[in-house]
């Protein structure tokens, strides 16, 4: 059993409630791991969070538990470090990269951007497969998953088909370069039409609308320096009706784009001694849909003192501003995180 407790203090928000601020139990995970076997294991993490949409007050108002991860773990074949390794995974698994980018980016600030912007979530029901590439050159993993997420049921019958390659070609070198991993991905999909069901004059819909997204994840990691870059499309499809005349639903191809880099120094480190002290500092900059230009940024800056091995304390102020007419208000909020593994 292990897991990783989020709290924070947070000051601000958007434009007109500048002076909001309260004490907040962010997220709280509870890992269970297991053996089943000589070759199974099974994993069910239990996400703590607190219910926020205000039209589910009379179900509860305050702190509540799902679950995230739950699945059964099949080793296919082991090995060495040198050697090949596959394993294969059925239930509520990770998806095909926001894990592995947060690997370098800590969730306990804020969500990766991918997830933020609605890309997909972080955890689904489905299978994968996963193979580590001898002589640590890195991992193949791939995915079906419903497509829904894990904060929602099936909602129809189509699925994602995702995979990632994760390259590390210098992990067998002494050299700067030792850190690197390189990730191209992709997720194909689909959704059921707005009108799978007949509304109005127009019939119903049976065939799936797309729901397309790739991208690229570039990290590095050393004692001193961890980073990331992440270039990321969508393919959607949008659809209108007038459900008093028309019969077939308008659609129109929508794609958006994504850019997100972020990174933690640590001045004082060096190459055999750690530095409890890091500054960190991220930049996302997303564009919902190309024949617009409205733009949404988000900036976060900080600094993060390590109380211990497990245990940090980071300020940090995030804002995000609507650009280019794109609909929301600007915030700003000054937090106090406090992350604590255990």
């Amino acid at each position: 059993m292990s897991g990783v407790l989020y709290l924070n203090y947070q000051y601000g928000g958007p434009t007109g409630s500048r002076s909001d601020n309260r004490f907040d139990l962010e997220r709280a995970y509870v890992n269970v791991r297991a053996a089943s076997g000589s070759r199974d294991s099974v994993r069910v993490t239990l996400d703590v969070f607190q219910q926020r949409d205000a039209s589910r007050d009379q179900y509860y108002r305050g702190w509540t538990m799902r679950v995230k991860y739950a699945y059964l773990q099949h080793d296919l074949r082991r090995g060495s470090a040198e050697e090949w390794k596959a394993w294969a995974r059925l239930g509520l698994i990770p998806t095909v990269v926001i894990e592995k980018e947060e690997q370098f980016w800590n969730r306990g600030l804020s969500q990766v951007a991918l997830e933020q912007a609605g890309y997909f979530n972080s955890s689904d029901a489905g299978a994968s497969l996963g193979v580590t590439l001898p002589s640590r050159t890195g991992e193949v993993y791939a995915t079906i998953v419903n497509g829904a997420g894990y904060g929602s049921r099936e909602t129809d019958r189509f699925k994602d088909f995702q995979a990632r390659v994760t390259l590390t070609p210098f992990a067998n070198g002494s050299g700067p370069l030792k850190g690197l991993q390189l990730s191209p991905w992709a997720s194909f999909g689909g959704r059921s039409s707005d009108f799978v069901s007949r509304r109005g004059t127009v019939q119903a819909v049976a065939d799936a609308r797309r729901k397309h997204r790739f991208g690229f994840l570039a990290a590095y990691r050393d004692p001193r320096l961890a980073a990331g870059v992440q270039v990321a499309r969508r393919l959607d499809v949008a659809e209108t009706a007038d459900t008093t005349q028309d019969v077939a639903p308008t659609v129109r191809d929508v794609t958006g784009k994504l850019l997100s880099a972020f990174v933690f120094i640590r001045p004082f480190a060096t190459a055999t001694n750690a530095s409890p002290w890091s500054l960190l500092a991220r930049a996302d900059d997303i564009q919902p849909d190309d024949a617009t230009a409205g733009k949404q940024r988000r900036y976060i800056v900080g600094t993060t003192w390590d109380l211990s091995s497990r245990t940090s304390v980071t300020f940090d102020v995030q804002s995000v501003t609507s650009r280019n007419g794109l609909p929301g208000s600007a915030s700003r909020t000054l937090y106090l995180h406090l992350i604590s593994n255990f």
